[in-house]
């Protein structure tokens, strides 16, 4: 039943085919709601407000608010004047208001490619929308000029500058005019150092701070930058990466930076306070961009010779005709989702390293055939074909940068009990470094 089309029809046959306006409403519409506010009717309590989607309300005050409504697309209101009980008052004009919703924000928005002087984004496109306008904005949200140009998958913008942030706001164009906007921000590629202020302190003592940025792709591992300040300092501090002091010289004014755990791989901007007396500020000596020399991945770690292997907890029980393994990774490392001030879960050792470890499932010795993996989760198995020292009985799995947060892994088998009458001999190990683990990443870099 369309109670709009029936509540419709009765105030048409009650006004004798008087008009009604529209003229005292006003609307804030949004890609899925609105927000109505009139006139208010003389003699009118309450009101009746009904939308063209059947959703109707009573407010006994001049405004009110719909949701759930549909991007883009064009609803109609009839708001009536009722008295105390609810009743329509028949002699009272109903108003009468059309309005459209504005498109919806883009999804998916994301960083596609990023160069010294541009960066391409995608989203997922809509037919609906006719187009899209893409605005550039600096750090303090000034509008910037660059130049968009538009593609299949979303836009490219060229004309930036090098190390540099900007915010970028997607908005679809429908036939309603401009949607909603979504804002997405990143910086353009480039290494080098910035300055960022030289202070006078207390006693003598100065300070400075600075800002390095470092190439935003990275080659697996532990990542390092080497810093070269034109003299010795008092003392440094660095934010999103941790100093190497086996291979830093404070007295030489050498530091190197490492970047191994994955939340400092993912930042590619490095903070860095100096501090020095007034002596060190002198004409032979002047702390200044020019003067500051980067190494970026100049200092490689020395690879381990061997593996370092632990064994793994599991858990082992049947699934049906098959079995389930759950992979206790927490019972050897601490969670990294949990807040470690109060390790509930997992212990006090550091997890290792993305990249750096392998999993190893053996299937025992009752079952040299190997077991047949149906579902796994939480780490990704990889092929061991070629691969220096693997066994046939053995399963090799990584996790992922997107894995590696996470402890719950573990993996549902089959098997054939022609080369497998045996499984309680199911075995897991972690192991970390050495050439095997190399091999096994390297093989996934290719």
């Amino acid at each position: 039943m369309n109670i709009f089309a029936i509540i419709s029809s009765i105030f048409l046959l009650t006004l004798l085919g008087a008009q009604s306006t529209s003229a005292n409403v006003q609307a804030s519409v949004t890609s899925n709601s609105v927000a109505l506010k009139w006139s208010p009717i003389s003699g009118a309590v309450k009101y009746h407000v009904l939308l063209s989607d059947d959703q109707n309300t009573v407010v006994d005050r001049n405004e009110t608010q719909f949701g759930t409504l549909l991007p883009n697309t064009l609803y109609q209101v009839i708001i009536s004047a009722a008295d105390v009980n609810g009743t329509n008052l028949a002699n009272i004009l109903p108003l009468e208001y059309q309005f459209r919703t504005v498109a919806a924000p883009v999804s998916n928005l994301h960083i596609m490619d990023v160069t010294e002087s541009s960066i391409q984004l995608t989203w997922d496109m809509d037919n609906e929308t006719d187009s899209y306008q893409v605005m550039v904005k600096n750090d303090t949200g000034a509008e910037m000029s660059a130049t968009v140009v538009l593609g299949e998958e979303g836009a490219t913008i060229s004309g930036l500058h090098r190390m540099k942030f900007y915010n970028f706001d997607v908005t679809p164009v429908g036939s309603s005019g401009l949607g909603e906007s979504a804002t997405i921000r990143a910086r353009t590629d480039g290494s080098g150092i910035k300055l960022i202020a030289i202070w006078q302190g207390s006693q003598g003592i100065f300070g400075g701070a600075a800002k390095i940025f470092r190439p935003i792709t990275i080659p697996r591992g532990s990542y390092s930058i080497k810093v070269q300040l034109p003299c010795p300092v008092l003392a440094v501090k660095f934010w999103n990466a941790k100093l190497d002091k086996k291979n830093s010289v404070p007295a030489d004014a050498t530091y190197v930076l490492r970047q191994s755990k994955l939340w400092q791989r993912r930042k590619a901007e490095i903070g860095m306070n100096f501090y020095f007396t007034q002596e060190n500020e002198t004409t032979t000596c002047v702390i200044s961009e020019d003067n500051i020399s980067l190494e970026f991945g100049a200092v490689v770690e020395a690879p381990r010779d061997a593996s370092v292997n632990t064994a793994i907890p599991l858990k082992v029980e049947e699934w049906g005709i098959n079995g389930l393994v759950s992979v206790l990774l927490s019972e050897l490392y601490n969670d990294t989702n949990a807040d470690m001030t109060k390790p509930t879960n997992g212990t006090w050792n550091a997890k290792p390293e993305y990249g750096d470890y392998v999993i190893a499932v053996d299937s025992g010795a009752g079952c040299t055939g190997g077991l047949i993996y149906d579902d796994v989760w939480g780490m990704t198995r990889k092929s061991s074909e070629g691969m220096p020292g693997a066994l046939p009985s053995t399963a090799y799995f990584v996790q992922d940068e997107m894995q590696w947060p996470t402890n719950e892994m573990g993996l549902l088998y089959g098997y054939n009990p022609e080369v497998c009458e045996d499984r309680s001999g199911i075995t897991a190990q972690i192991m970390v470094g050495g050439p095997f683990v190399d091999a096994v990443f390297a093989a996934e870099d290719a």
